[in-house]
């Protein structure tokens, strides 16, 4: 029974020593808290998640945020996914349920390199769908950085927005923080993610961390409401 329990907290903290799988951002695609990465799910393996908790309007007020998304590695260094959840009133499902997609063509062949993809994220969406650029570099000391491009069209205008992030693993815990920034926009975004096996993870996020709406006063123009999260990914559940 002793040796067991060795093995078994063994097998927990090594995890992050196992093969990477690439676990779903807030809106689906495989990346950090909210942004993407330059990772996509193996080809014809998949993953889904949930995410659950409280998002704040005008005045501090409380409603209830909900999100659920899935990706498919359709074809090699492809990602199609979907995702949904309830709208801003919390009372029913958003205008749509709406697809994520992602190609990342494989560049170099040293243990970590640069990796780069294209895509878009909520097509189909009135008022959030937005296309990607970005490049990840995982180092050999374990953080992988993330940093490109996006452009969404609020209002129907194009607007251009710098993101950036890091994943830093300790263990079987994963450290996250990214953000957007552009000419009107700073958005900074922080989580955990704990992965009991190597597929399988618990997280917390929290998105527009430095937003402050008391007294309906907005101090940043941001791309997302102010939300505190937590819920699960799973690779390859069934």
């Amino acid at each position: 029974m002793k040796n067991l329990l060795s093995l078994l907290i063994l097998c927990l903290l090594g995890s992050s020593a196992l093969a990477y799988f690439p676990f779903p951002s807030l809106h689906g695609a495989s990346g950090l808290t909210r942004i993407p990465d330059a990772y996509v799910i193996p080809y014809k393996n998949w993953n889904l998640g949930t995410d659950y908790g409280v998002q704040y309007a005008a005045g501090d007020k409380q409603q209830p945020a909900f999100y659920y998304k899935a990706n498919l590695g359709t074809f090699h260094n492809f990602e199609l996914g979907l995702v949904g959840g309830l709208d801003q009133a919390g009372k029913e499902i958003r205008d749509g349920v709406y697809v994520n997609m992602k190609y990342s063509p494989t560049l170099g062949e040293s243990d970590d390199p640069l990796l780069l993809a294209i895509g878009v994220e909520n097509l189909a969406s009135k008022t959030q769908t937005g296309v990607y650029m970005v490049a990840t570099k995982p180092f050999k000391q374990g953080p992988k950085l993330s940093f490109g491009f996006m452009a969404d069209f609020p209002n129907g205008k194009f607007r251009p927005l710098g993101m950036a992030g890091i994943d830093v693993p300790i263990t079987s815990l994963s450290l996250l923080a990214d953000l957007f920034a552009g000419e009107s926009v700073f958005q900074v975004n922080g989580g955990v993610r704990f992965r009991l096996i190597p597929t399988f993870a618990l997280e917390a996020r929290a998105i527009n961390i430095f937003e402050n709406q008391q007294q309906g006063v907005t101090t940043t123009t941001t791309k997302d409401p102010k939300q505190y999260l937590i819920g699960f990914s799973w690779i390859n559940p069934f």
